[in-house]
């Protein structure tokens, strides 16, 4: 994998002959992680908010022939759409909860048994007693999940808080637990972001899919990704992905490029 030291100093050669070669491609999905991926970290996490023109380019590619776009987050649906600044019928296809929810109307989501309601009832009043344990860390509840959030914290505080949560997942049969960055979310679905990957891939009968994410969940989808697929991690750290980019703006730099792209395959195949 290359990756350039400057964030704004252009993208490897290597990824603009992968992405020049994906858009020529009949049908294509683009799809990106949010945090750490459109938007950069912040300490909270309901601050976050894409980088300028991001959300603008997925929408536009989305627009284009043959062209689908998405968002792939650990974050409830709603909030995903909210923060991302889309409407709730965009054509930008949202996947939430890590592929446990997702916009497409091909989709198929279950409603929570009686019993796994009743089991994310008895998880999260667990929880409550590790926030109780470790002031500073915090719960967001989701509608199949509840997760503990320490970014920002005291490494210590951190460590000890995501400790005790794993703790509390291990007592409930049938948690599925997915651990990122500062972050612990417990499910009583089992889903993960390959999975819903591959799932919308085949959804909207897509050649090929690309796909930028940052953090251990990313992973997921990069494990399950094709030849012509085109995986792309974002930031430091071991990866399963073929190409590397430093940081956001540089991702912003991606996609711009990609719109660009794609417009000029477009415009080409309609001659």
């Amino acid at each position: 994998m290359t990756v350039s030291a400057d964030p704004r100093g252009g993208l490897p050669a290597d990824l603009l002959g992968a992405l020049d070669a994906f858009c020529r491609l009949p049908v294509v999905l683009v799809a990106t992680d949010f945090d750490g991926v459109l938007a950069p970290f912040v300490t909270n996490p309901m601050d976050a908010r894409p980088l300028a023109g991001t959300v603008e380019d997925l929408i536009a590619l989305s627009e284009l022939p043959g062209t689908h776009s998405a968002v792939v987050s650990g974050r409830d649906m709603e909030v995903l759409t909210g923060l991302a600044g889309l409407a709730p019928d965009s054509p930008v296809t949202r996947i939430g909860s890590h592929g446990a929810q997702s916009s497409h109307p091909s989709s198929d989501q279950e409603d929570l048994s009686q019993e796994q309601q009743d089991l994310l009832e008895r998880l999260t009043a667990d929880l409550h007693q590790v926030l109780d344990d470790h002031p500073g860390a915090r719960l967001e509840l989701k509608p199949r999940a509840t997760v503990l959030h320490t970014r920002g914290e005291d490494p210590a505080l951190a460590e000890a808080a995501t400790r005790s949560a794993l703790e509390v997942a291990e007592r409930h049969t049938g948690v599925s637990v997915l651990q990122g960055k500062d972050v612990v979310e417990m499910s009583v679905v089992t889903a993960d972001k390959g999975t819903a990957l591959m799932a919308l891939t085949s959804q909207i009968g897509a050649d090929a899919v690309l796909y930028f994410g940052d953090d251990v969940t990313d992973e997921h989808a990069f494990e399950v990704m094709g030849p012509r697929d085109v995986s792309v991690k974002v930031g430091p750290g071991k990866s399963a992905a073929r190409y590397r980019l430093g940081s956001p703006e540089q991702v912003a730099e991606a996609l711009g490029t990609l719109r660009e792209l794609r417009a000029g395959a477009a415009s080409a195949a309609a001659r």
